[in-house]
């Protein structure tokens, strides 16, 4: 288990849960299985083939485990925006998890919240809402959170070559009702996107928050 000072006091429950799963997986995969998880939970029964070949390799136990897991962050992402705030508490767990393990499949640093806020702040026009904007590399999507706490309204474009990156990008939007489409793939070629998720594409009309999941593999 990460060391208590190097997790946040808000993801300390769900540090301890996440940890349950060490002796037996690889915690890289879990974190993706979980990601996979609320994007299937999210795009209402479209994508059940999916979810069931996500959880197969976990025993029942393990599945509520990741109940537990998805339950602690709808809690964080409910708190913070009952304060009026925009939080990323998958890519700065995931960070946690990078610093701590010094192994090829943890390796993602993203903007600081506070560089992400500075960043918005200076270029978003408080007034220009209804465009489509792009982010090239949305790591977890921090950037689009930022510039959604200032204006909403706009349509987010949004490509990272990480498929880790590009879930968490799509949950966080998701939950914060942001709507935007996010595409796997290298923005640098435009090459044919590993796969593609629309996020609270039909918001305005049903008021709840969800996810399009499309596969080219």
């Amino acid at each position: 288990m990460l060391k208590s000072r190097d997790v946040p006091k808000e993801l300390k429950t769900f540090n301890s849960l996440f940890f349950d799963f060490q002796y037996k997986y690889n915690l890289n995969q879990v974190f993706d299985d979980l990601l996979t998880i609320i994007i299937c939970t999210l795009a209402r029964q479209t994508q059940e083939k999916l979810y069931f070949e996500t959880i197969e390799r976990y025993t029942k136990t393990e599945i509520n485990g990741f109940c537990k897991l998805y339950a602690e962050l709808m809690q964080i992402y409910a708190y913070n925006q009952n304060l009026g705030e925009w939080c990323d508490p998958l890519g700065t767990y995931y960070e946690c998890l990078a610093s701590n393990y010094k192994k090829s499949n943890f390796g993602q640093f993203f903007t600081p919240k506070s560089l992400c806020d500075l960043m918005a702040n200076i270029t978003i026009d408080k007034e220009d809402f209804g465009n489509k904007v792009n982010d090239p590399c949305s790591g977890s999507g921090r950037l689009i959170l930022a510039a959604n706490q200032i204006i909403q309204g706009n349509y987010y474009v949004c490509q990272d070559l990480d498929p880790i990156c590009c879930k968490m990008t799509a949950v966080n939007l998701a939950f914060h009702k942001v709507k935007a489409e996010v595409h796997c793939m290298n923005s640098l070629s435009n090459d044919t996107p590993r796969f593609s998720i629309g996020i609270n594409h039909d918001y305005w009309k049903s008021k709840a928050i969800s996810t399009l999941y499309y596969s080219n593999a």
